[in-house]
């Protein structure tokens, strides 16, 4: 999806997560997992693909996040289940701005009414 369909929103104030830190938060009505593993930040959808916990929840081993249930590991920048080839977890752009950390979403379009 190019950067021109997405919608860009500020989710946490400059250095509010540290590395190998995980945090859920709330965008545009979505549940997401921010993790900073390696220096790098990651966004993914905040419930593992197993049962459903919050990845937010979770930790940051040897660059994976780990699944806080069951202990599952995902790569955070891909979603994919470690030792996997297919993506598990939906990612999601993100951009680490002077004024904080932004995550880009597709922008909803609005349901159409009857009429």
């Amino acid at each position: 999806m190019t950067d021109d369909k997405l919608l860009w929103t500020k989710v946490l104030e400059p250095g509010d997560l540290k590395d190998n830190d995980v945090r859920s938060v709330a965008c545009q009505k979505r549940a997401l997992c921010l993790v900073r593993a390696e220096g790098r930040l990651a966004v993914l959808d905040d419930a593992c693909p197993h049962q459903g916990a919050p990845l937010g929840d979770g930790w940051v081993e040897e660059g994976l996040l780990i699944c806080p249930r069951h202990a599952w590991a995902f790569d955070p920048f891909t979603g994919t289940l470690c030792g996997g080839t297919t993506p598990e977890i939906q990612t999601y752009p993100v951009q680490e701005r002077e004024d904080g950390i932004y995550v880009g979403l597709p922008e909803r379009v609005p349901a159409k009414t009857p009429g």
